[in-house]
């Protein structure tokens, strides 16, 4: 591990630090843990905005000719009266 400095908003200070004692866990922990989660976000992001610049709309209208044009089965129809939000 590698201890490190850095400026933290006083406010978001205050919230880690109740956190960390409502946790109980030390507040190293919660700032390390909140550091992983925030690169592996931005990762991932990185990652998707990556694959969809391989992609394209031809790819995914070939892509769709392959499903095949039937009714879906009982289980996996939407419920009766189903209006989409958009």
């Amino acid at each position: 591990m590698k201890t490190i400095e850095a400026q933290i908003p006083e406010p978001v200070l205050k919230q880690a630090q109740e956190l960390a004692a409502r946790e109980n866990v030390p507040l190293e922990q919660i700032i390390s843990l909140a550091v992983a989660q925030a690169i592996g976000v931005w990762s991932n992001e990185s990652y998707i905005a990556m694959r969809a610049k391989r992609g394209s709309h031809e790819k995914f209208l070939d892509a769709l000719k392959e499903v095949p044009d039937i009714e879906p089965p009982d289980y996996d129809r939407l419920p009766e009266g189903y209006k989409s939000g958009g």
